[in-house]
């Protein structure tokens, strides 16, 4: 019986789309786009979302890896997780997660000790194709 588990905690944003009657992932920033044609957005969600959306274009890097594989066989997706020692930029998705949620977009935040096979890794994230125990 292992009482603790020393390997770092990663958190996730994530929203949810129905598209065709199917549940899709969607990523938080892709998800603003969707924020900014809501009719429930309000002028202060909207300011937040942008300032917030800014900020991250010039503080995090877009990883430069992201499927399992190559071009022609790209394989499944890498999820992009935050380490836990980004704690600004996590204390920023917060304020992304309020600006959208008053928009009408629900964001769910996910977090995980296993992220499976990491793709790429910067001093704030990794990107990783998730084993079948990142979510159990």
């Amino acid at each position: 019986m292992r009482l603790s588990d020393d390997r770092p905690v990663y958190i996730r944003f994530v929203c949810f789309k129905t598209i065709e009657g199917q549940r899709h992932a969607l990523g938080i920033f892709q998800a603003c786009d969707d924020a900014q044609d809501s009719h429930y957005a309000e002028g202060w969600a909207l300011a937040l979302l942008n300032e917030t959306y800014d900020w991250f274009c010039r503080h995090l890097k877009k990883p430069d890896r992201l499927y399992h594989g190559d071009r022609w066989h790209p394989g499944n997706p890498g999820l992009s997780w935050f380490k836990p020692e980004a704690v600004e930029h996590i204390r920023r998705m917060y304020d992304l997660k309020t600006a959208l949620e008053a928009c009408g977009v629900h964001i769910e935040v996910l977090t995980t000790r296993d992220v499976g096979q990491v793709l790429y890794e910067d001093a704030h994230q990794v990107c990783a194709v998730p084993s079948r125990h990142t979510f159990g």
